[in-house]
């Protein structure tokens, strides 16, 4: 009788076989996933019995690397002088240094997941008076018409491609802020790596903060808003070139801006803690993510900026999972494959479809694999024995296979 392991490895196997027309023999050449990591929200970082648990079970399950959660939306579960505690956190308690000690312990990876540009996305404003969304209204973002992310109404429903209130990677300030929040973890905790998120413009209609925009305008001679309104085209004189020409500097400005935190915050650690991983959580489809989102994320790898980047291949469908999988194939040298950290979402599919995504990602040569999120089934962690399986079946299927 067939193993019900084997038989969920094997229904993976016949999806590759009636599509990819993968012979049964290559079947011995998957790759080995030698790194796993999953990916823990802040829910369950606010005490220590919650974290206990997520230590536990990342240890009894062989996981390398947890990301914790522990800035959010503008604020810390960390002590910081910079930036206000969650306040759900007790005051005596940080959860960072926890989970770093108990880690540790447990020989685990401890990776402090930031979320960057973004700022909020509650239906209401913050309750904390300090927060940056009251005090630093300039340093928000604004879309193509002007109007300033602070100024959404928060409790009307959003529109589908808003996400909330975003930091402007133009702004002077916000780097150098942004930079200085990461540089307090990093010098005042023991953690093994930055994971970096949002990092990244909301959409490719953003980025018309008017302190930012004037930059650009000082450097090029061009409003901007200009080039958001058509205006710089062969309609009004310009020619194509010309057109052309305007449009790639403005999207090269952006995409600057976003590296240029990036590149710093490697700066910083290479200079204080050499030894602490950087790493980013991106848009899978490198070529959409640069022109869509700003976020260069090849380039950040094969300069050396970034240890590894996690592409968040959240795709249901094999078939489109496969496809940016492919795309970052095609858009990375086989040297640096290993640098890349294949992002499965756990949330949006059933444990066989996860099964799935895991053996497309061996069969494709990545052996290194992250899951979002142990938050997605923390009342039914055995959801992921079967992903598990998978993770570690290699023997075991070129045995069956013989």
């Amino acid at each position: 009788m067939i193993s019900k392991r084997i038989q969920i490895s094997y229904r993976a196997l016949i999806f590759i076989a009636l599509f990819y027309f993968i012979p049964e023999s290559l079947v011995a050449q998957f790759a080995k996933v030698e790194e796993k990591a999953i990916w823990v929200l802040r829910d369950c970082l606010y005490t220590s019995s919650s974290i206990d648990s997520v230590m536990g079970f990342a240890s009894d399950k062989d996981f390398d690397i947890v990301f914790l959660q522990v800035r959010t939306r503008g604020d810390a579960l960390y002590n910081s002088k910079i930036v206000q505690k969650n306040t759900k956190v007790s005051k005596e308690f940080d959860p960072l240094e926890y989970a770093i000690n108990l880690g540790h312990e447990l020989d685990l990876e401890v990776h402090a997941w930031v979320n960057t540009y973004i700022l909020w996305s509650g239906r209401t404003e913050p309750d904390d008076p300090s927060h940056l969304y009251f005090t630093r209204r300039d340093w928000t973002e604004a879309n193509h018409y002007g109007k300033m992310d602070w100024r959404i109404d928060l409790s009307l429903p959003p529109a589908p491609e808003w996400e909330g209130v975003f930091l402007a990677p133009t702004h002077p300030d916000v780097n150098p802020y942004l930079r200085s929040v990461v540089l307090e973890i990093i010098n005042h905790y023991d953690i093994d790596g930055i994971h970096l998120d949002y990092v990244r413009f909301q959409d490719d209609f953003y980025g018309y903060n008017a302190t930012g925009a004037q930059i650009y305008a000082n450097q090029y001679g061009i409003d901007p808003m200009d080039i958001a309104r058509g205006i710089i085209s062969p309609r009004f004189g310009w020619s194509i070139e010309e057109a052309d020409s305007i449009q790639n500097t403005w999207a090269s400005f952006k995409q600057q801006k976003i590296t240029e935190l990036v590149k710093g915050i490697r700066d910083d650690i290479d200079h204080f803690r050499p030894n602490v991983k950087l790493s980013a959580a991106v848009k899978p489809n490198p070529q959409t993510a640069r022109l869509r989102w700003s976020q260069d994320w090849t380039d950040w790898i094969s300069d050396g900026i970034l240890d590894f980047a996690v592409p968040m291949n959240y795709y249901k469908e094999n078939q489109d999972f496969t496809r940016e999988i492919n795309a970052i194939t095609s858009s990375i040298s086989t040297e640096k494959q290993n640098s890349i950290m294949i992002g499965i979402a756990t949330y949006n599919q059933d444990a066989r479809s996860v099964v799935d995504k895991v053996m497309l990602t061996r069969m494709n040569g990545y052996q290194s694999i992250s899951l979002f999120s142990y938050n997605s089934h923390i009342n039914n962690l055995d959801w992921f024995i079967p992903v598990f399986d998978a993770m570690g079946q290699t023997e075991e299927l070129k045995i069956k296979n013989e």
